[in-house]
């Protein structure tokens, strides 16, 4: 189990956690399991179990969005936020935080609400999250501050619609169905004037806001789900809301006794055709709703009986352990009950009935604003306040889609500009035709349409076309005219084109940047592409929405409490050095690598010194490379080749066997005036092979 997640129960239960033998963590679970041989009326005293590894995707961070830290079992699924849950964490929200009025509504990531509000004993949070993985809806930390230019659409019309709006209601929509339903009005007691309803359904997950005036319209949602996308139900604004349809499975409190319980499994079991689905904890999940695979698997070790167990292998002893176990939730989910609520770390879930299968969590604190009640603190610990990771991918597709749109708008405009010059081309011929016309009209006759001349260069006999209303020399002096302008247009379009053919090389070279970073790995990847973002704001590629305050927020957390922030040159070059990749050549000596444009021109222009040595790959786009050496140095064969396969890893060349790197030292790199951040020209290059594959390894680990 994780080291912090393991602290975050210990302090939630104010419990020790204790190591226990053959374990290389600590871990809080007491989750216990028993042979496949103990039955109800023979079953010994058992060791607790130490709980199977889990971990948590990152250590939480400083500022508005922490990492998603997903808690995930030992099958590698995140912890269940199933219909057990959800009636818990409503139940604390009914209890800790209605009524209450909202201040305001903020969307921190493509999938999450965060309400902030005032309660009579003070101020508190409510997180609602659609995301397809790890939905969720709890009390939580104070919201993120979220600039007005910053909110997303759904955000957007959540803060218009709710707030000023009083929480008068936290419920489950629907028995045994995973659909919280937050009810708000005008004043306490009042009627019910807006309903925001999260429905919890994994991929299909989303949230509503509705009309409960106008027969529960749908006001604003996550996403719509139009005609051409499902049969089952139309869910867009201006649509009344119609409920998903019930899950498989019957109702859990139509059994009434153990042994109908057991031919109820037993029924299902004869349906499997896999052993390993005709296990307890699996018929379970098939036979009734409400039952999630997480919370099928507590029951059964909350019961003593054997993880896995068959239907057909357990004894009547077994079937009634687990129907005794089986009926406790059932009451208890009934009754909402809020003084028994125990967490089962191993598998991930949250019990409102007391049970060996977990540990207690603690009542709630008197200062909701930290992190909310108990409940809603463990899943924010679980799952996290925000997802950065939501934020990445959807700022790298964003990007990718400008990039790319930019690239087909400038493709069009280079085929415009050079049928234009290409007509333009025409005008020497055009010039000739002229000074033909005035050097030969004595030869022009009244009315004529054409003019016999020579040509000057051949002196062969040609025919001009002549204008005859206007004459050959009316004809000329148009002539010359439509020549002058050519000539314009000429003068005009070839800066144009070499400028549109400089974006192109630069588009393509963030859109490689941006390629090479295919997924989020920590908080550097994010800054990373906002500082993409940002850059091809600036330069008029992509208009200014996103978040983009992952930079503020680093520079926060660079900065020490009570200390002055830094400023001059170590600021620059810490902030130069966020844009860029450092490796170890064989010998000891720094490799730095460009991550984008802003690190490339930093590279290339400000760490760069004569003694080092550049690279980069030729023909393609690629990060900018420089080898550094001590004054007085020079660079070792073994090394040259080091950083020239990291520059060829690092570029569009990355795919084929052996590429040809440039090399040469900084002194000859400089930027064109007027060129844009991270483009360059070179003199006095040499060529080395180098091969992308050498260094796989070591590049894909950064």
């Amino acid at each position: 189990m994780s080291r912090i997640f393991a602290t975050t129960v210990r302090r939630l239960c104010n419990q020790p956690v204790v190591a226990r033998a053959g374990s290389r963590r600590p871990s809080s679970s007491s989750c216990v399991a028993c042979p496949a041989s103990a039955s109800s009326s023979s079953r010994q005293q058992l060791k607790p179990r130490v709980a199977s590894s889990s971990t948590l995707r990152a250590r939480p961070r400083g500022g508005f969005r922490a990492h998603r830290r997903t808690l995930t079992t030992a099958s590698g699924t995140p912890a269940s936020f199933d219909y057990t849950a959800l009636v818990a964490s409503v139940g604390e929200i009914k209890a800790l935080a209605t009524p209450a009025k909202v201040d305001v509504v903020v969307q921190p990531d493509a999938h999450t609400l965060v309400l902030g509000m005032r309660t009579v004993n003070g101020k508190c949070a409510l997180r609602v999250s659609w995301h397809p993985q790890v939905a969720n809806v709890a009390l939580s930390a104070q919201p993120p501050r979220i600039g007005k230019e910053e909110q997303l659409s759904f955000g957007e019309a959540a803060n218009g619609l709710l707030r000023g709006k009083v929480l008068l209601d936290a419920d489950a929509h629907q028995a045994w169905e995973r659909v919280c339903k937050l009810s708000f009005g005008d004043r306490p007691g009042g009627e019910v004037s807006h309903e925001l309803l999260c429905e919890i359904m994994g991929r299909h997950s989303n949230a509503f806001i509705l009309d409960a005036l106008a027969g529960n319209e749908v006001l604003a949602c996550g996403y719509q789900v139009g005609e051409k996308q499902t049969s089952v139900r139309r869910l867009a604004i201006g649509y009344e809301y119609a409920p998903p349809p019930a899950a498989p499975g019957i109702d859990p409190t139509s059994v009434s006794s153990w042994q109908e319980f057991r031919d109820l499994l037993v029924q299902v079991a004869e349906t499997m055709k896999d052993d390993s689905e005709r296990a307890i904890d699996r018929c379970l999940v098939r036979a009734f709703r409400g039952v999630s695979p997480a919370l099928a698997k507590t029951l059964v070790r909350g019961a003593r009986v054997a993880d896995g167990i068959l239907v057909s292998d357990a004894s009547d002893g077994n079937h009634e352990a687990v129907y005794a176990e089986f009926e406790r939730w059932v009451h208890s989910v009934e009754t909402k009950n809020m003084k028994d609520v125990v967490w089962c770390e191993e598998f991930g879930q949250l019990l409102l009935h007391a049970s060996s299968a977990g540990v207690a969590l603690p009542p709630p604190a008197e200062d909701l604003s930290a992190a909310g009640g108990p409940i809603g603190a463990l899943f924010g610990a679980v799952y996290g306040e925000a997802g950065e990771e939501d934020v990445f991918s959807r700022e790298r597709a964003r990007i990718l889609q400008s990039v790319r749109s930019s690239l087909k708008k400038l493709a069009s405009k280079e085929a415009a500009f050079r049928k234009q010059l290409d007509a333009a081309r025409g005008h020497e011929k055009l010039q000739e035709q002229a000074d033909a016309l005035m050097a030969y009209s004595y030869n022009y006759k009244p009315g004529a349409t054409s003019l016999e001349a020579q040509d000057f260069t051949t002196g062969e006999p040609v025919m001009i076309a002549v204008d005859a209303d206007k004459g050959p020399v009316g004809t000329a002096e148009a002539l010359y005219k439509k020549t002058r302008k050519l000539r314009r247009t000429a003068d005009a379009i070839e800066p144009l084109m070499e400028q549109a053919a400089s974006e192109v090389e630069y588009l393509s070279q963030v859109e490689f940047s941006v390629l090479e970073v295919q997924e989020f790995k920590s908080r550097d990847d994010l800054l990373f592409i906002e500082e993409v973002g940002a850059e091809l704001v600036d330069g008029g590629f992509m208009k200014p929405v996103g978040k983009g305050a992952e930079a503020k927020i680093r520079d926060k957390a660079n900065v020490k409490k009570g200390s002055k922030p830094k400023s001059g040159k170590q600021a620059r070059k810490q902030e130069m050095m966020s844009a860029i990749r450092v490796y170890t050549a064989p010998s000891g000596k720094e490799v730095y690598v460009g991550r984008n444009s802003r690190g490339n021109e930093a590279v290339s222009l400000h760490f760069g010194q004569d003694q080092d040595v550049w690279f980069h790959v030729r023909g393609a786009p690629g990060a900018h490379v420089i080898l550094r050496n001590q004054p007085g140095q020079t660079a070792s064969d073994e090394d040259l080749q080091f950083a020239a396969n990291l520059a060829s890893f690092h570029s569009k060349m990355r795919s084929d066997g052996k590429v040809n790197v440039s090399y040469t030292s900084p002194k000859y790199v400089r930027k064109p005036t007027g060129a844009r951040l991270g483009m360059v020209t070179i003199d006095r290059e040499s060529v080395i092979v180098a091969r992308p594959d050498d260094v796989a390894t070591i590049a894909q680990s950064d």
